[in-house]
Order: C-alpha cells, then structure tokens, then sequence
C-alpha cells in the first residue's frame, strides 16, 4: 500500500463518486480509477462496489477506511510536531467568513501570534460553502464556518447560534421591533448566491410556510448587497456582522426575524484525518475567539458548546 493510495481511497469513500472525488483531487478520472484498482489487486480483496449512483464501500473498504483514517492522521501529527521540534512553527491554514472577520479579524491575527507562538496562522475569508469545499479539496486546515452539513469526511464541533437579521435603509418611519418572517421577505431581497447558507435559510422556511419570495438582486459580494441596502433599493437578510458599523451609525435598520425566527450555526470543522498532537492550545484559542464573538454580536448570538472544557 502507498499513502497516496490510501489517501485517495478516503477521499472517493468520502464522497461517493469516483468523478467528483477525482474533480478535487485535481486528478484525471481515469488516473484516481486505475489507483483505486491497484490498491485492490495488492491487497487482493474488493474495497468498492461500484453502481450506477457512484460507489460505496464493502466491508472490507470499510475496515480500510477507518484504519486510512488513523494512519493519515497520525502521519500528519507527526510531521506537524518534527517541524515544530526543529523550531519552525506549525502552519494551519484557517477559513472564516465575511462577518465573522469583520468582528474579530484584528483581534484574531493580533492574538494568535501572541497565544500561539509555534503556529503561523494563515487566515483565508470566503463564504461558508467555499470554506468547505476548500476544506474537502485540502486546501484549509479548520474553518469556522456556518451550518456545515454532516460529511463522513469532516469533523464538526457546533459553537455558536445566530439570527440573521432583515435589513434595511431608514426611510423615515419607525422601523424598531422584530419583524415578521413573511413581511421580511415582502419587498424586493438582495441575497448571495443560493449555495449562501443565508439564501437556503430563507428558501427552507418560505417552502415550508408557502410564501413567495422576491429575490430581486442575486450578489456574489456581501459589500455590494450591503451598498444597495444602503442606498434603498433593496432589503436583505443578513448576519450582524456585515452591516455592525453601519446599524451603529443610523445608516442602516436591523430587526430581528420572528415568527418563525432564521437562525444560523456556526462550527468549527476540519477534515476527519487532520490533527496534531499540539491542537489543544488551538482550541482553546478558539473557544475565546467564539466567545469574543458572541459578545460582538450581542443579543442576536448565544454559545451552544466549548471545544475545551472549562
């Protein structure tokens, strides 16, 4: 058996497809089949059962699924502490979204050097779904990231839950109290993309009281939602964080939404065969960054677990 075979055999057991999982390894479908193959014949014994909705593993892939797991694991706490032994400092590559940056962004730069002084802490923003998808590809090492789906491939701790708020310009009127789901998707809605966990929200919960929604505007930028909110032409549904300054200022309304309410979980993920035998001084460091987001953000959040206890 070679590691990279193993550790191409977890990523197509992960997902299920041979296609997908070779899209992000960057490999060519025919080169991640012929890997899987071989690593069959050396250990002369079916790993997968291929079907007509991709593949799955047998009992026997199963087996070398967890044992995969545990060896690349400890493979990557071992390099992780040699590099940290040789004084170099142990880089993670960490994903955060848009709001949660805007929050604490300054904080969480200025605070992991002085808390983690073996750890040089790569900070990459970018909305919650392209966070895991560059966690499936490998490219990150932990993401805090919002409602992260359960994937055999991930490890996900849930930190944080937080109203999203409907948003809007002043326009003279008193605007103060919550609002009703069905008013705050009444008027014309600038939302993200609709992988955006934001605009799933809003869909799941307009099907599920039939209610139409008119999404007027679809943005790939939080800024520019936040740029037409500002200048009245549209409404939006949004987390605190993106628009904090501007509600502060009077230059934008936030109402809680109620009846029923839109909520979002936060979590801390990483995938299943990462680690390093130095991750508790991480974790903490994260515990206070959830905390000092929780105090940002207000009434709109509460802390839902610790990933250290106290």
């Amino acid at each position: 058996m070679k590691l990279r075979q193993l550790a191409y055999f977890v990523k197509v057991v992960e997902v299920g497809n041979i296609t997908r999982a070779a899209e992000q390894l960057n490999l060519a479908q025919t080169a991640l089949g012929i890997q899987i193959r071989n690593l069959e014949d050396s250990l002369q014994i079916q790993l997968l059962d291929r079907h007509s909705r991709g593949v799955s593993a047998t009992p026997a892939g199963k087996l070398l699924y967890e044992r995969a797991i545990e060896i690349l694991q400890r493979i990557e706490e071992t390099r992780r502490d040699l590099i940290a032994l040789g004084g170099e400092k142990v880089r993670i590559r960490f994903g955060a979204t848009p709001s949660t940056l805007k929050l604490i962004g300054t904080e969480l730069l200025v605070e992991a050097t002085a808390q983690l002084p073996n750890i040089a802490l790569e900070v990459v923003e970018e909305l919650s779904f392209m966070l895991i998808d560059a966690l499936e590809r490998g490219e990150l090492d932990y993401v805090l990231a919002y409602d992260v789906e359960d994937n055999p491939g991930i490890r996900r701790f849930a930190l944080l839950e937080e109203d999203l708020l409907h948003v809007s310009a002043p326009n003279g009127e008193p605007q103060t109290g919550d609002i009703s789901f069905r008013q705050a998707v009444a008027g014309d809605l600038a939302l993200v993309s609709n992988r955006d966990i934001i605009w799933r929200r809003v869909q799941e919960t307009a099907s599920r009281l039939s209610i139409d929604v008119k999404i007027t505007y679809q943005v790939q930028s939080n800024e520019a939602i936040k740029a037409l909110v500002l200048h009245g032409v549209a409404q939006s549904i949004m987390p605190y964080g993106i628009v904090a300054e501007e509600v502060k200022k009077g230059e934008i309304i936030a109402r809680r939404i109620v009846r029923p309410a839109v909520k979002r979980t936060l979590y801390l993920a990483h995938p299943s065969h990462r680690g390093f035998a130095d991750e508790k001084p991480f974790l903490a460091f994260i515990d206070r960054m959830v905390d000092r987001l929780t105090t940002e953000v207000g009434l709109y959040a509460y802390t839902i677990d610790k990933l250290m206890p106290t």
